[in-house]
C-alpha cells in the first residue's frame, strides 16, 4: 500500500514536472536518467573482440597488432568493435534510418567519427577522445577487478555503478557539468538515445552495411597487392579491418538476448515521450532479457541460451560466448579471403549463425515485457512477472518508468 501511494505521488510529481518543463532540461529526466540505466559500453566487446584472429599473409602483420586508422589512430580490433556506435559516431544519421541504396554511405559517415579526420559532431578529436576514454576504462577494468576479487559478479557491479558510469562517460563526450554529469547530454547519450542500429532487426541492416563496405576495402588491398603496392595494400587491408571491426559491434550487438527482440525502434516512435526517456524505457526490456537469457536456435539446427549485457561471464553462458567468437571470426576471415582471392563473397556466412529471431517467441521463454502486434505497442500486464502471458496496448511510458523505480528488485 505504501509502495502504490509513494509511486503515485511520483507519477504525479514527474508528469507536472514534463508538462511544465522543456525538454531535456528539468530534473525529473535527470532523475530518471539516475534511477534506470542507460548505458550499453562495457568491456566485453573489446575482449572478445580481441580474441578474433586477424591474417595478412602475404603482407607482414603489425607488431602491436593494432589497426591503423585514416587518422592516424592505432586501436585493436576489440578496441574498434567497443568504440563503435556506443561511443563513437553521428547520432543523427543512424544507419537503419537510411534509405537502402545510402546505408553504406551512412555507415561511413558512423565509421569517419572514430577513424577520420574530422570531428563534426563532437567538441573534441577522435584522438582526444580515445584517449580519454582509454583512461575511463582503464580504470573500470581495475575497479571490476577488485570487484571481483571480493565476490562481486560483473552484472552485479555494473547495476551497482551504471549512474557513476554513465555520468563519466556523458562528461567525456562533451556532456554534463560539475554537478550534473547527465544533462546536457553528451555524444554517449546522444547516440544512446537513437540506437536503433543495435537492436535486431536494424543491427542486421547496420551491420550488412558495414561488412561490405569493409570487404570493398580489402579488395582493393588485393587489387593494390596484384600491382605490386605493397604500402597501400597494407594501407588498405589495415582499413577493411577496421571497418569490420565497427560492424562486428552491431553483429555482436544482435548476438545479445536484450538486442534480439526488444521493439527499440517501435518504442521510441509510439511513446510521445523525449527521446531518452523512451531509451530508459526499451532498456527495462533490455536488462531484463539480458538477465534471463533466451533460448534460441539457427538455420544450422543449433540450440542454445543467449545472453546479454554484462552477463557473458556467467557459467551458463560458455556456450553462447563460444559461438559469438566464432561468428565474428567468420567475419574476419570473409575480410582477408576477399584480400587474398580477389573476390567477393556471395553470402555471409556468419549470419546463418545468429538466431533465427522470428522463432524466439515459439521457444519456452519468458514473455516479453513489450512487443509489437498487428502494428500496435503492447506491454506485459504485469510488469514484474516474466512468467504473465498477457498484454496491454492501455499502458503509460511514464507509469511504466515510475513503477520499476519504486519496485526496484
Amino acid at each position: 500500500m505504501i509502495k502504490d501511494i509513494i509511486a503515485k505521488l511520483l507519477l504525479s510529481w514527474f508528469i507536472i514536472g514534463v508538462t511544465n518543463a522543456g525538454p531535456l532540461n528539468h530534473p525529473s529526466i535527470e532523475e530518471q536518467l539516475k534511477q534506470h540505466n542507460a548505458g550499453f559500453a562495457n568491456l566485453e566487446h573489446r575482449d572478445y573482440g580481441n580474441q578474433v584472429l586477424l591474417r595478412w599473409a602475404p603482407l607482414s602483420p603489425p607488431q602491436n597488432n593494432r589497426l591503423t586508422l585514416p587518422n592516424g589512430l592505432q586501436l585493436s580490433y576489440g578496441e574498434l568493435v567497443m568504440y563503435a556506435g556506443d561511443l563513437f559516431g553521428d547520432p543523427y544519421k543512424p544507419i537503419s534510418n537510411c534509405k537502402t541504396q545510402q546505408q553504406e554511405a551512412c555507415f561511413l559517415r558512423q565509421f569517419n567519427a572514430l577513424g577520420g579526420m574530422s570531428s563534426d559532431n563532437t567538441c573534441k578529436t577522435p584522438l582526444t577522445l580515445v584517449s580519454e576514454y582509454s583512461q575511463f576504462f582503464e580504470k573500470l577494468e581495475t575497479a571490476l577487478k577488485a570487484a571481483e576479487a571480493q565476490g562481486q559478479k560483473p552484472w552485479e557491479f555494473y547495476k551497482q555503478h551504471f549512474s557513476d558510469l554513465s555520468q563519466s562517460l556523458n562528461r567525456i563526450g562533451c556532456g554534463g557539468t560539475a554537478i550534473n554529469g547527465y544533462l546536457p547530454l553528451g555524444l554517449y547519450l546522444k547516440l544512446a538515445q537513437v540506437n536503433f542500429d543495435h537492436f535486431v532487426p536494424d543491427s542486421l541492416t547496420a551491420y550488412r552495411a558495414g561488412h561490405a563496405v569493409a570487404l570493398r576495402s580489402a579488395l582493393k588491398a588485393h587489387h593494390y597487392l596484384n600491382e605490386g603496392n605493397l604500402a597501400e595494400a597494407d594501407k588498405a587491408l589495415h582499413l577493411a579491418y577496421a571497418q569490420n571491426a565497427f560492424a562486428n559491434h552491431f553483429l555482436t550487438d544482435s548476438m545479445s538476448s536484450g538486442h534480439m527482440r526488444t521493439p527499440r525502434r517501435a518504442i521510441h516512435n509510439d511513446i510521445a515521450l523525449p527521446a531518452i526517456l523512451n531509451l530508459l524505457i526499451a532498456n527495462l526490456m533490455h536488462d531484463e532479457d539480458s538477465r534471463y537469457g533466451l533460448e534460441v536456435s539457427n538455420a544450422l539446427g543449433l540450440s542454445w541460451r543467449a545472453y546479454g549485457d554484462d552477463y557473458l561471464s556467467h557459467p551458463d553462458a560458455a556456450r553462447h560466448v563460444e559461438i559469438l567468437t566464432h561468428i565474428m571470426q567468420l567475419s574476419a576471415d570473409a575480410i582477408y579471403h576477399t584480400f587474398r582471392d580477389g573476390t567477393l563473397p556471395v553470402s555471409y556466412e556468419e549470419l546463418r549463425w545468429l538466431p533465427d529471431f522470428d522463432k524466439i517467441e515459439q521457444l519456452s521463454n519468458h514473455s516479453p515485457l513489450f512487443k509489437v502486434d498487428n502494428g500496435v505497442l503492447l506491454k506485459r500486464v504485469s510488469n514484474h512477472d516474466p512468467d504473465d502471458h498477457h498484454w496491454t496496448a492501455l499502458w503509460s511510458g511514464l507509469v511504466t518508468l515510475i513503477d520499476f523505480q519504486v519496485h526496484k528488485d
